[in-house]
């Protein structure tokens, strides 16, 4: 265990460098920033003397039209409840979420075909601590581009005369869960398909079934598809992701903190479950493409 320990720690130290060092990772960030930039400006630029006029605005309004009519206005009021940041938060995180995840699972997938981790599991190292250094740097780096939208949401606060209400906290805590959980699957996917394209291909894909899943329980639908689709959905939603952060929002919402401390532990014991999954799958198939 202490050779993994080591292994791992120096892995990790030298694929930290590297991001940082990476012109894609500011890229990244900046997108996710000016993203978030531009929805709560937009928002701002939507408020006119009688209230809140997403007319004003033609990408919420487009936004509010789309959403209204798959999930309904309650949902509408749900999100926009303390105003643009809930929803900004969000938006401005998947762009950096996907990048952390794509070129995590790329990167080993490459890393395999090319026999860069056969030929360092033949010193004091093993498939294991080797995505799992991908997977601290994309955890550590994850949880600073949090920190960094804080406190950039903050400054647009004070600028736009607006406050950080608590859901935008309970959603900031239950997103960082969130993505611990979504790069467990990524290293799970990394792991399961050798070649780089494979892997981000299955990443993607059990990705969007666990977004089409959660969907599924907002959208407005009736009759057979909705029970053929709940019957599905219930099957599946234990293992999604999504599901324990949903369920976490819904706590957050009615003030039931204990309902949100399990929502956080189920999330964890997920993520738990989903590398051991991957250490025994990569012990059992070898590091070889």
């Amino acid at each position: 265990m202490n050779y993994r320990l080591h292994a791992t720690t120096t892995f990790s130290r030298r694929r930290i460098y590297e991001t940082f060092i990476s012109p894609s990772f500011y890229v990244a960030m900046s997108v996710g920033l000016l993203l978030g930039y531009f929805l709560v400006s937009g928002f701002v630029g939507a408020v006119d003397s009688s209230g809140l006029n997403f007319g004003l605005n033609p990408v919420y309004e487009l936004l509010t039209r789309v959403l209204s009519g798959a999930f309904g206005d309650t949902f509408i009021l749900q999100l926009f409840v303390e105003g643009p940041f809930l929803f900004a938060l969000h938006a401005a995180s998947l762009p950096f979420l996907l990048y952390l995840s794509v070129s995590a699972v790329y990167r080993f997938g490459f890393e395999r075909s090319i026999g860069a981790v056969e030929l360092l599991t033949y010193g004091p190292a093993d498939g294991t601590s080797c995505f799992l250094s991908l997977l601290i740097r994309n955890i550590l780096f994850s949880l600073l581009y949090l920190v960094v939208q804080l406190v950039f949401f903050l400054i647009l606060s004070l600028l736009n005369n607006l406050v950080l209400g608590p859901h935008f906290f309970y959603s900031l805590l239950l997103f960082f869960f969130l993505t611990i959980s979504v790069f467990s699957y990524s290293t799970f996917a990394s792991v399961l398909i050798g070649n780089s394209s494979g892997g981000v291909a299955c990443f993607v894909g059990l990705m969007v079934l666990f977004g089409l899943l959660q969907m599924g329980s907002f959208t407005i639908i009736s009759g057979y598809v909705k029970n053929l689709s709940s019957v599905f959905a219930g099957l599946l939603q234990w293992i999604s992701p999504l599901f324990y952060w949903a369920q976490g929002l819904t706590a957050a919402d009615h003030g039931n903190t204990t309902g949100l401390l399990l929502s956080l532990f189920l999330s964890i014991a997920l993520s738990a479950i989903v590398l051991l999954v991957s250490h025994f799958t990569i012990r059992a198939r070898g590091i070889r493409a």
